[in-house]
């Protein structure tokens, strides 16, 4: 999806609401299918880590605050999270 898709601009947004006061450097979001055949989307969000380290309380509530705002949207897919540093993105295109 592009990020100028109104959901991706969504999920950037409550992303870096509930993250704060972690940097989020990037959020891109692709639609997929899980194991069982349900369609869901694959969110990786990109964090500074010199920027504040993710909290893990934040994180694991984060689900919950993006599925009301995506289902205002019409968007139903569930959001699977992935997180990852600049460097690991780095490190994964080498």
């Amino acid at each position: 999806m592009h990020h100028d898709d109104p959901i991706v601009q969504t999920i950037r947004r409550v992303v870096e609401r509930e993250l704060s006061p972690t940097r989020v450097v990037d959020v891109s979001v692709k639609e997929s299918v899980a194991f069982d055949g349900e369609e869901i989307l694959r969110v990786r969000i990109v964090f500074s880590p010199e920027e504040g380290q993710l909290d893990p309380a934040k994180v694991l509530g984060l689900v919950r605050h993006l599925r009301e705002p995506m289902q205002e949207q019409g968007e139903v897919r569930f959001p699977l999270l992935s997180f990852m540093t600049p460097e690991e993105i780095d490190g994964a295109a080498a």
